[in-house]
């Protein structure tokens, strides 16, 4: 047979007392919060404030004009108020807020009567006395000090202060204060709290907001929206807004806050309930906007909590593949958000499809699927529009007639056929495949080391063929991917330089063999700072001679008066032209020490050299100036000719030599 043992209950220990101040954090913003809460209570319509710095501390004198203090016991005992009926049902004062100053010496006046707490007093272990004044106060005083800065006690205060419904004055100046909710695109008031929807607030808001107010005491608690408010920009671009909920408590009775600070939510049923009235709101907000974007769920979500919503807009991206590296530009078109009046020429890519970057080669290059490509957006699954668009649902390369990775294993150059199998599901009939032809192959998971093809006799197989776009930029956009792994380079600079130098020479070996991409190599051996001397020197030509190692080479620095003989005209160390083929009206202009290209003049004075610029803009620009200074149009085509056979120098004299293919002037 049990044997009922005693009934047991909550209690409390007197020994809470000599921890009590371990239960408020002592930090600045907790104290003014506590001092003004009482003040209000207490039927304060102003607080003065008066802080006098010295060199280690402020004392700190708070005055309000509120009905004043009626047993300073109540002041150090923990739990107990003795305010009236109307705070004790709006707030549910928990008494414990006056503890908040417990790490100071505290002088409280109010009416005729005085007293000085020490923290002793707080923690119980001693007494302190309450004395009769001849001085009266009307409301309260407390005088006390604080280890910290004068401006950082003022700017604390301000912030504290800001969304409070009473004035507060230091040392004379009024506190600024703003309507906590101010800028919110909808209000309304839920059990005692107003709320604010928007996408941002005009005063003190972040992203990582402070979006609970009681009375002006701020804190953190997040609520989060869902995401389909509809918005246009100034450029007539549509997105989705985030939206966000401030919250301006006037009722704290039902909703609970964590004691003794006040620093959190309790999360309980009422919380719960509080939060899906809100969530109601939200959708009420949305349902007073044209359109919006909401995901299936929170659509259904809406439903449920009696919100009638008509279906999501149309708001879809546009598909285009990714560069393999995120932080890589896009060498075609990048997505673009758009808001489509109908979906009749919509085809939605499924994540994930093989061979993204072979597909955009192909589009780049002029072919179509018939439609304009979106990205999916799973979100919307459930809405009849969007659940009817076809889909592309795979994607197959085949070159030459076999699968891409088993022609790749045997080995093949050059491919006469690529092709790309496009799979489309159709909700509303039979699935249906399409087949593109394509110029180029990429495997997109060759990261950084590019598997590739192109079809023979491409656009790329001839310098006169227009090209759709550059093979070596593609080939980086497709797979080049900075990673921690990549040789010695470290930063992502450094190896998106080295691969670029890599896929130029590997393009440049496809297309050309071996001796292009050696053209390649050496066309960027040649560091920047070196065409300083080059062109101090006016070197044009650099020699390189095997010697007697494999590794081994001799450069040779090739003097201008040594550059050979090339093209239709007769050279000899430069091109040497008769100034027959000029206009006589040329020949003077030569001689003149300004004459456009001219860098020196013959010793018998009967010729003039002239340089002859590789470079086509500045080429062009001398021959603007060749027209302005008078130089007649035969000069010019006669250095136009030189500068296509890249001839960098040429001598004009009466005993020059001839010009296979133009005719003299003089016959």
């Amino acid at each position: 047979m049990s044997k009922t043992q005693r009934g047991i209950r909550g209690q409390i220990s007197p020994a809470i007392l000599d921890k009590v101040n371990r239960l408020f954090r002592n930090d600045d913003a907790g104290v003014w919060i506590e001092l003004l809460q009482n003040a209000r209570r207490a039927g304060a319509s102003v607080v003065t404030v008066e802080i006098t710095e010295s060199t280690k501390q402020c004392e700190i004198v708070v005055t309000d004009n509120g009905s004043g203090i009626q047993d300073f016991q109540n002041l150090v005992t923990l739990g107990a108020s003795d305010w009236n009926p109307a705070v004790v049902r709006l707030e549910d004062p928990a008494g414990m807020g006056f503890f908040a100053l417990c790490h100071s010496e505290v002088e409280i006046h109010s009416g005729r009567r005085r007293t000085t707490l020490k923290p002793e007093v707080f923690l119980g272990r001693t007494e302190a006395e309450v004395i009769e004044t001849e001085e009266a106060i009307a409301g309260t005083q407390i005088r006390f000090t604080r280890a910290a800065s004068k401006a950082h006690l003022v700017t604390t205060l301000q912030r504290v202060a800001e969304f409070g419904p009473i004035e507060v004055c230091i040392d004379g100046e009024i506190v600024s204060r703003h309507d906590f909710l101010e800028g919110a695109e909808h209000r309304e008031w839920i059990d005692g709290v107003e709320i604010g929807i928007g996408a941002r607030f005009r005063w003190n808001w972040s992203y990582n907001d402070d979006n609970w107010s009681f009375y002006g005491a701020r804190l953190r608690h997040p609520f989060h929206c869902p995401e389909g408010w509809l918005t246009c920009d100034e450029r007539g671009r549509w997105s989705t807004t985030p939206l966000y909920v401030r919250f301006d408590v006037q009722d704290t009775s039902a909703l609970k806050l964590q004691l003794p600070d006040r620093r959190a939510i309790v999360e309980d049923e009422f919380f719960r309930s509080f939060e899906q009235k809100v969530l109601t709101a939200v959708y009420r907000f949305l349902q007073t906007q044209e359109r919006h974007a909401l995901p299936f769920r929170n659509w259904k979500e809406a439903q449920d909590l009696g919100v009638l919503l008509p279906e999501a807009a149309s708001l879809l991206t546009t598909w285009h593949a990714a560069p393999q590296d995120e932080f890589f530009e896009p060498i075609f078109e990048s997505p673009e958000t758009v808001l489509l009046d109908e979906v009749a020429n919509v085809l939605l890519v499924e994540e994930g499809i093989p061979d993204p970057h072979t597909l955009e080669g192909i589009l780049a290059a002029g072919g179509t699927l018939g439609s304009v490509l979106y990205k999916e957006h799973r979100a919307f699954q459930g809405y009849a529009w969007y659940d009817g668009i076809p889909r592309l649902a795979n994607t197959v390369v085949r070159i030459d007639g076999a699968l891409h990775d088993q022609w790749v294993r045997a080995g093949q150059i050059r491919p006469t056929r690529i092709e790309i199998e496009a799979s489309i599901r159709n909700p509303e009939s039979r699935h249906r495949t399409v087949v593109l032809p394509a110029l180029i192959y990429v495997d997109s998971e060759s990261i950084n080391e590019p598997v590739f093809a192109v079809v023979s006799n491409s656009p790329w197989d001839g310098a006169d063929r227009t090209q759709p776009f550059s093979v070596a930029d593609f080939l980086m956009w497709a797979t080049f991917s900075a990673s921690d792994d990549f040789g010695e380079c470290d930063s992502w600079e450094t190896q998106r330089e080295e691969c670029q130098a890599d896929i130029e020479r590997m393009v440049s070996e496809y297309f050309g063999g071996a001796k292009a991409a050696l053209l390649s190599v050496l066309q960027g051996t040649i560091p920047w700072d070196a065409h300083t001397y080059l062109d101090q020197l006016g070197i044009n030509e650099i020699r390189f001679r095997r010697g007697d190692g494999r590794r081994m080479w001799n450069v040779e620095i090739m003097d201008p008066a040594s550059t050979p003989r090339r093209g239709p005209f007769d050279l000899q160390s430069v091109a040497d032209i008769n100034t027959a083929y000029l206009q006589k009206s040329d020949c003077a202009l030569l001689e003149q020490p300004e004459c456009p290209t001219r860098f020196a003049i013959t010793d018998d004075r009967a010729g003039t050299f002239h340089w002859v610029t590789n470079d086509p803009t500045a080429f062009a620009e001398e021959m603007a100036h060749a027209k302005r200074f008078g130089l007649s149009e035969r000069f010019r085509l006669i250095m136009t000719r030189l500068h296509e056979a890249a001839v960098r120098y040429v001598r004009f004299d009466d005993d020059g030599g001839e010009i296979a293919d133009i005719d003299r002037n003089d016959q």
